[in-house]
């Protein structure tokens, strides 16, 4: 399993103190990261960035383990599902020209009017029509992410029913606590079709990510909340997942310490797993 991060945990370098792709990629080669998560919003001018991030890639010898999209399929209008399905499409060809493996993607945000039952044709319709666009390269990943497809129930019902090879999770250790399930019994359900993995950590607070019991949660850095890494990287092991596990810090602080305190409490865990984290 290789240690990743994904550009999201320093999105306030982003949009505060205007850091660019090669400003993330350039602090992950410090930080000893070879692989690294990109997304859609985090592109000022993509034109003339790629040639530049493809070309930092190269010369330091790291890859994009996943390429991730914003897209929400859970609208009414024909439109807006269309403008989502075009958002993945877009992503995958990026991915291929990231020479990314996996396009992270959403079900959808939760909205008035909807639950998961009324929202679930619309998911797999543009995860569906998305699918048969991935081809033989790429492979999309639905995050738990939200109050749509949070649970692993849901997620595992989507990808059964959109029914392609191309179609897998990527399981989020921590978005599982803001729709009441414990992560454990979510990766029994979706042991068979892990993708990708975020690797992240709450705290019970009393402000914050509201989850549907009428909990808050705070982001913190992997190892100082009550996300059971020891279990979780144990069931990796047992299944045989070799793919990214990439740090999603979203605690409140400095992003930076946040990522390193992340990364070595990972790193720690290496004896503990009879694969590895590189």
């Amino acid at each position: 399993m290789d240690l990743c991060v994904s550009m999201w945990s320093v999105h306030r370098k982003f949009y505060n103190d205007g850091w660019s792709v090669i400003d993330f990629l350039q602090f992950c080669h410090e930080a000893g990261v070879q692989h690294v998560e990109l997304l859609d919003l985090f592109w000022r001018d993509a034109d003339t960035e790629v040639p530049a991030v493809l070309e930092y890639l190269r010369s330091h010898d790291m890859k994009v383990a996943a390429y991730a999209v914003t897209n929400d399929f859970v609208h009414t209008d024909v439109a807006n599902r269309e403008s989502a399905l075009q958002a993945v499409q877009n992503g995958i060809s990026f991915a291929k020209k990231l020479g990314s493996p996996v396009v992270r993607v959403f079900s959808g945000d939760l909205k008035e009017g909807y639950d998961f039952e009324s929202a679930f044709g619309y998911i797999v319709e543009g995860l569906k029509a998305a699918a048969a666009e991935a081809g033989d390269d790429v492979i999309l990943a639905l995050e738990n992410h939200g109050k749509l497809a949070g649970r692993g129930d849901q997620v595992k019902r989507v990808i059964l029913e959109v029914g392609s090879n191309a179609l897998k999770s990527t399981f989020d250790v921590g978005n599982f606590y803001l729709v009441g399930q414990q992560p454990m019994e979510a990766l029994a359900q979706l042991s068979g079709y892990l993708g990708h993995v975020h690797v992240k950590d709450f705290v019970p607070s009393d402000k914050g990510l509201l989850a549907t019991t009428g909990e808050y949660f705070a982001g913190a850095a992997c190892g100082q909340g009550i996300v059971p890494f020891k279990d979780i990287f144990s069931m990796l092991d047992t299944i045989g997942y070799t793919g990214a596990l990439s740090v999603e810090y979203e605690g409140e602080g400095d992003e930076l310490e946040g990522v390193h305190a992340s990364l070595s409490f990972l790193r720690s865990l290496r004896s503990t797993s009879a694969q590895g984290v590189n």
